[in-house]
């Protein structure tokens, strides 16, 4: 058997060239599931609300009526808001707020998602309670020719059935600041 030599190094060639193929290692550890969220400090919340919120550079404040309510899944608390038309605003019908707000355990933050039935939108994030004041934070805010910057909106507890909230913005024009301010009651 001389080409034996031959075909030892021909066979140890194809082994080295040929991938080895192994079965796929199969991950039985199941995916963590993330924590529901404990809506308990935002309880006193779900139900009907009058709102009046009053920009300073407007004649008068505008009305909306908010309710919110827990999702059959027990994963997100809806808040809609129906803001009354009112002559300065840009269009006579209803504006329509929808917001989800659910707590992101694993970031340690609430994430509040929310749209309107005029193209709006808006993705903010609070780290919760802090004593009696909750601030929202926009991720999705950009400056325009209109408005150069914003601050975070923040909301006072007043009691289980009052709330308040205050924000600014910035008139990119004329550099003025614009405080916008409102109180909630419980219907």
């Amino acid at each position: 058997m001389r080409n034996y030599p031959l075909v030892v190094a021909f066979a140890a060639a194809l082994a080295v060239v040929t991938p080895q193929y192994a079965p796929a290692q199969v991950e039985s550890t199941p995916i963590p599931a993330p924590k529901k969220p404990n809506f308990a400090s935002l309880d006193f919340l779900v139900g009907s609300w009058s709102c009046s919120t009053k920009s300073a550079r407007r004649p008068a404040p505008y009305l909306s009526t908010v309710t919110y309510a827990l999702d059959s899944t027990g994963w997100w608390l809806e808040e809609t808001t129906t803001t009354t038309p009112t002559k300065w605003f840009p269009t006579q019908s209803k504006l329509v707020s929808y917001d989800k707000i659910t707590y992101e355990s694993d970031t340690h933050r609430w994430v509040d998602v929310s749209y309107n039935n005029l193209g709006g939108s808006d993705l903010s994030v609070s780290p919760g309670w802090n004593g009696d004041k909750f601030v929202w934070h926009s991720l999705t805010f950009a400056a325009t020719p209109d408005i150069s910057s914003q601050t975070d909106n923040t909301t006072t507890k007043v009691s289980n059935t009052k709330t308040t909230f205050s924000s600014s913005f910035t008139e990119a024009k004329t550099g003025r600041v614009v405080a916008v301010t409102g109180v909630c009651t419980k219907r």
